[in-house]
């Protein structure tokens, strides 16, 4: 893994257009963290009897990531209590609810909770370069931020940089490790696993998950990686033990 070009995920905010002030602080907070907020304001909305419009069902009918902005003005609008109740509702969001009514930096913790939980690092080797853009595409339609490696210039300090990029993805969401013969066999990798795993340390070891793309006999997998809990993505169709996946990672606890 090396530096990282992404995109990120996209979070539907959920909120009063009475609390639009402190409302841009949440999205400016998920801008920061390279996450795109999405916020409705429709002018057929400031009617808090109004009906919640079809194409913001539809819209959060179509996404994964949710911040459900809690305040007085909220409990007393009757299309921000639809659109909570659709989306809490719904098998396979993700949501968070921040309180308006407390002092916005002790609510912060919430958004960084969603924020790993929506951030995928993938790890690989390069000769699974096509198995990693294909499981990118496949995290990105259910709205993830999937971090990839970008070339470093032969003048760069390759190590120093591998070392940077695996502890900011340990601190900010998932790290893949894509797992195969190349993979395993690679010394690079190796060094890459045990740096992983070592700044995991015990608190953060659930936010690595080893994922197996090819068949294979030997090698036997890293002794840092038998003691997490893996994942096989080679035993069916590819596209339904990515959704296995993606449905493992949103209710696993991770730190």
């Amino acid at each position: 893994m090396t530096q990282a070009q992404h995109s990120g995920a996209w979070i539907f905010v959920s909120h009063s257009h009475r609390d639009l002030e402190k409302v841009r602080h949440i999205r400016n907070e998920l801008e920061r963290r390279g996450h795109n907020p999405l916020l409705f304001f429709l002018k057929c909305l400031e009617d808090d009897d109004a009906r919640l419009p079809e194409l913001i069902r539809e819209e959060i009918k179509v996404r994964e990531w949710f911040i459900l902005c809690d305040s007085p003005h909220a409990k007393t609008s009757a299309w921000v209590q639809q659109e909570v109740e659709l989306i809490k509702g719904m098998e396979g969001k993700a949501f968070e609810t921040i309180d308006l009514s407390k002092d916005l930096e002790t609510e912060l913790h919430k958004l960084v909770r969603l924020s790993k939980r929506a951030t995928v690092f993938l790890a690989y080797a390069r000769q699974d370069r096509d198995t990693a853009e294909r499981i990118r595409r496949a995290l990105e339609r259910h709205d993830y931020s999937v971090w990839l490696d970008a070339a470093i210039p032969p003048s760069g300090d390759w190590a120093a940089v591998v070392r940077s990029a695996i502890d900011d993805a340990v601190k900010r969401g998932f790290v893949l490790i894509l797992l195969s013969y190349d993979y395993l066999t690679s010394d690079w990798c190796k060094c890459e696993v045990e740096y992983a795993c070592q700044r995991a340390g015990q608190s953060q070891r659930s936010n690595v998950i080893p994922v197996l793309v090819t068949p294979f006999a030997t090698p036997t997998l890293p002794l840092q990686l038998q003691a997490i809990q893996w994942f096989d993505l080679t035993s069916g169709p590819f596209d339904d033990r990515m959704e296995e996946l993606i449905s493992a990672m949103k209710t696993r606890e991770m730190e």
